[in-house]
């Protein structure tokens, strides 16, 4: 008998799926969009298919967060905002609770830091914050911006760049958002 082994990761998607269809959703482009600018940022194979599976769980921590917060419509309040923000240390609680999952569990808890040292959890900056991490930020805030939301509008795929242009430097590492800048001219993104 032949004999199938899943990855952790696929599994948690499959299981954050179970709640939130679109938040999978989300998980698998964010790991795609990762894994393009890992490519083409010319990172080892290694360090591609850990970005790409961290891509894949960096929000696995919202099955931790209150429905009421995650499925709201209409603007969040500081409360909802506070709930919100507590999904990359569940992420990594759970990650690095997994053998062999330790670098995927890092990125997740450090996918909300800003270049500019005002993200969370622990408000890292610049080249303190993992590549990995800030590889998945652009990726992930891209998906967000162009991904039908219940609490804001879609943005063109061309509002989401131009967007990420404008906070290089302050939320996004400017070589990252360079090479992003690259792949979308090139029709890669």
């Amino acid at each position: 008998m032949k004999s199938t082994v899943t990855h952790p990761a696929k599994i948690l998607v499959d299981i954050l799926g179970m709640r939130f269809k679109p938040m999978a959703d989300h998980s698998v482009r964010v790991a795609e969009y990762s894994l393009m600018l890992a490519r083409q940022m010319a990172m080892p194979v290694e360090m591609q298919k850990i970005i790409y599976l961290a891509g894949l769980v960096h929000d696995i921590g919202k099955i931790g967060i209150s429905s009421a917060c995650l499925l709201k419509h209409g603007p969040l309040t500081v409360d909802d905002w506070e709930e919100i923000k507590k999904h990359p240390r569940l992420s990594y609680e759970i990650l690095s609770s997994i053998p062999g999952m330790e670098e995927v569990a890092l990125m997740a808890l450090y996918h909300h830091e800003r270049y500019d040292g005002r993200g969370y959890p622990e408000g890292l900056s610049g080249e303190a914050i993992p590549l990995g991490a800030r590889v998945i930020a652009v990726a992930d805030s891209f998906d967000a911006m162009t991904s039908e939301r219940v609490y804001r509008p879609t943005l063109s795929r061309r509002e989401a760049e131009n967007e990420i242009r404008r906070c290089v430097g302050t939320q996004f590492d400017p070589q990252v958002v360079k090479v992003f800048c690259r792949l979308m001219m090139d029709g890669g993104v």
